[in-house]
């Protein structure tokens, strides 16, 4: 079966609408156009190969087929949502699962109504605050992945909002973590919150502002990126040293912390080395890709930092010190 399978055609090579543009030589589909000149041709969505588009829009030599025109036209990128293309897995995979978290809102503000009728509002506000920035991370992801075949300053300014996403729900787990592991104690969260909200906001400015752009300021933006996703261990260590470690794996629900991490690195590597698709180039231009694994896998890690949360939220509720008579 299998090497029937890496015999067979690639699926970008089968798709009975995809078509090519008639292009001069040497020059690409990036030329201003109605969006339904862009979209159709004859009838069928256009799709291009990797060589027929400009360099700035060309990030894994891997995917090979399957590519959007530029369009310049922000209508054509969104109606792109009604055809199969090779962004088409990475825009839904961020797009149903935001819908989800947005419509987990009411639910779990029901649920804790009925489960903990004495919760407090602090306690609906933090998972209110988690499930909202994971809508702000997945949207402005699925936002970018729809609106990075328009231009070249549309795509860099996409790309830096899809990177503040990750800080913004970075900054919901860490709120969130840190809720759990100083439950009864208010300074310490305040502290705490303090640290990753400033270290949120000056990495968000970092990426957002045109000065730090370039390749000379590549290593300061990677590093203040590390830096705050790093400091989530802080108050971690902090709370083994002062609950201990057995107390702390129920009190801040760190097993799943470690799950989702797991999941993040693992998603990490598929994104960087390019698996499967270095493999076995235009096999997977549709289906299958490395960034739709990593997709799939921070939906994932996310599921599982929110069960986490809840996990910790049940035990402190029941058994925290300033809920006891």
């Amino acid at each position: 079966m299998q090497a029937t399978f890496a015999d067979s055609p690639s699926i970008t090579e089968t798709l009975p609408r995809q078509r090519k543009p008639s292009l001069p030589p040497g020059a690409f589909a990036e030329e201003p156009a109605t969006p339904e000149k862009v979209l159709f041709n004859d009838g069928a969505p256009i799709l291009v190969s990797y060589d027929e588009i400009p360099e700035w829009y060309q990030d894994n030599e891997f995917i090979r087929h399957g590519y959007r025109p530029v369009s310049n036209s922000t209508h054509a990128c969104f109606a792109s949502w009604l055809y199969l293309h090779n962004e088409t897995v990475n825009i839904y995979s961020h797009l149903v699962p935001a819908v989800f978290f947005l419509a987990a809102e009411g639910m779990f503000y029901q649920y804790l109504q009925v489960k903990y009728p004495e919760a407090t509002l602090s306690d609906h506000a933090i998972f209110a605050f988690f499930l909202l920035t994971a809508v702000i991370c997945l949207g402005l992801s699925t936002t970018y992945h729809t609106l990075m075949n328009h231009s070249l300053q549309v795509s860099e300014l996409w790309l830096r909002l899809d990177f503040v996403g990750i800080i913004v729900l970075t900054l919901g787990d860490f709120v969130s973590g840190i809720y759990m592991v100083f439950y009864c104690e208010p300074l310490l969260r305040q502290i705490y919150w303090g640290m990753i909200i400033s270290l949120s906001c000056i990495t968000i400015m970092i990426l957002v502002n045109p000065r730090f752009q370039g390749p000379r300021w590549r290593t300061f933006r990677v590093c203040t990126f590390v830096g705050t996703g790093l400091s989530g261990f802080a108050p971690l260590i902090h709370g083994i040293s002062v609950f201990g470690f057995a107390k702390m794996m129920v009190q801040s629900g760190m097993p799943y912390y470690l799950g989702e991490g797991g999941l993040l690195i693992l998603g990490a590597l598929f994104y960087t080395m390019r698996i499967p698709e270095l493999i076995k180039p235009g096999r997977f231009d549709i289906f299958g890709c490395s960034h739709q694994v990593f997709h799939v896998l921070v939906v994932l890690a996310t599921v599982v930092q929110l069960i986490g949360i809840l996990s910790a939220f049940d035990y402190n509720y029941n058994h925290g010190e300033c809920r006891l008579p």
